[in-house]
């Protein structure tokens, strides 16, 4: 394992880990080809960072993200295949994307309108995925009153339609409506020789939860940073894996006296001679701050537990009776290294969801891919 030469807190992410989450993803939907999430700063871990190593994996067909800056960042990072921004963008924004090879979506009433305005600045056609509304209530053409506006489209020479979209509210009952409503307006268009391009609909609890719904391809997410979905029984049918590390060195070694107490508050008195360890990382970082007194570390391969409070740059560490670590040591907070560490167990035992975990790690962690 690759370590860095600091003693700032860092992310690792594993490159083989994220791969293997894609095979089984892609093995999930029957071999279908994967429109892989990056949105949100790649959930947290990076876009710059994540994208390329998607890349490289012959399962992904393409990348989606919902900022321009997402998209324009991950072409900036070497990323080659087709990338869609799954949100609207202004003329100016749609142009900018045209220039770096990026898929636009569309779903307001002006759409033709203003991608021929697009068109004309960038000099050709601009490719879109058709992003309609099946009963989200978010984003999107409504489904029942689509169909003349996917016809103009598909006759607009200014738009070359190179995909069909739609995305669930996770009401598995309401999720079968919606994809019969999404069905049907498919059907209806293509029987009005609409060409839809690749339709696609099912994301990560999709994925597991509606096969019917995978389409030409499904748009995952969650699932290839190690997510799985809430229900039970749904770890018996993919192998997915943590893909990140949270660490951080120790940095002061210190043996409390009977009495002595340790950080903000005194939350923590040693009631007899006990060695703690200090780790120059916080919740400022994304170690949530409920980590105290219910959550782990590890290092050498132990186990140790977080003491006190968390503070916004350190974490207080209880090491025992022994010295059985020195200053420099590596201690994983978060990582898939041991069961009680992974991104699923603190978030469980810190009461808060996965993402949660995940998209709160601070941009400004330096990134090592492993």
């Amino acid at each position: 394992m690759k370590h860095v030469d600091s003693y700032d807190p860092w992310l690792e992410i594993d490159a083989t880990t994220l791969q293997h989450n894609v095979r089984e993803v892609a093995r999930l939907a029957g071999g279908r080809p994967v429109m892989a999430v990056i949105k949100n700063n790649a959930y947290g871990l990076g876009d710059e960072i994540v994208g390329p190593i998607l890349d490289s994996c012959q399962e992904v067909e393409a990348i989606a993200c919902v900022r321009v800056a997402e998209a324009i960042a991950m072409r900036q990072a070497g990323v080659e295949k087709p990338i869609l921004v799954m949100a609207e963008v202004s003329e100016e924004e749609g142009v900018r994307l045209m220039q770096h090879q990026v898929w636009l979506s569309a779903w307001l009433d002006d759409a033709p309108e203003r991608l021929t305005r697009i068109a004309q600045r960038a000099g050709r056609p601009v490719p879109v995925h058709l992003f309609i509304d099946a009963g989200m209530g978010r984003e999107g053409m409504p489904d029942y009153r689509a169909l003349p506006w996917l016809e103009k489209l598909h006759q607009h020479p200014s738009v070359e339609i190179m995909g069909t979209y739609m995305t669930f509210t996770h009401e598995l009952d309401f999720g079968h409506e919606q994809l019969t409503r999404f069905n049907a307006l498919i059907t209806q268009a293509r029987k009005k020789g609409v060409e839809l391009g690749t339709v696609h609909a099912a994301p990560s609890y999709e994925l597991f939860q509606m096969p019917d719904a995978h389409l030409d391809m499904v748009r995952i997410g969650n699932a290839i940073f190690g997510k799985y979905p809430d229900e039970e029984g749904m770890e018996e049918l993919a192998d997915l894996r943590p893909v990140f590390r949270l660490c951080a060195r120790v940095t002061r070694l210190e043996q409390l006296r009977p009495g002595d107490g340790t950080n903000f508050r005194r939350l923590y008195i040693a009631q007899r001679p006990t060695w703690v360890a200090l780790l120059p990382i916080g919740h400022t970082d994304g170690y949530p701050p409920a980590t105290a007194g219910t959550c782990q570390v590890l290092i050498r391969g132990r186990l140790y537990p977080v003491v006190g409070i968390v503070s916004c740059a350190h974490v207080i560490v209880e090491i025992g009776d022994d010295k059985s670590i020195e200053i420099g040591d590596v201690a994983t907070l978060i990582g898939p290294d041991d069961p009680e560490i992974t991104p699923q167990s603190v978030a469980e035992k810190t009461g808060v969801r996965f993402l949660s975990i995940i998209t709160k790690l601070n941009a400004r962690l330096p990134r090592v891919v492993v």
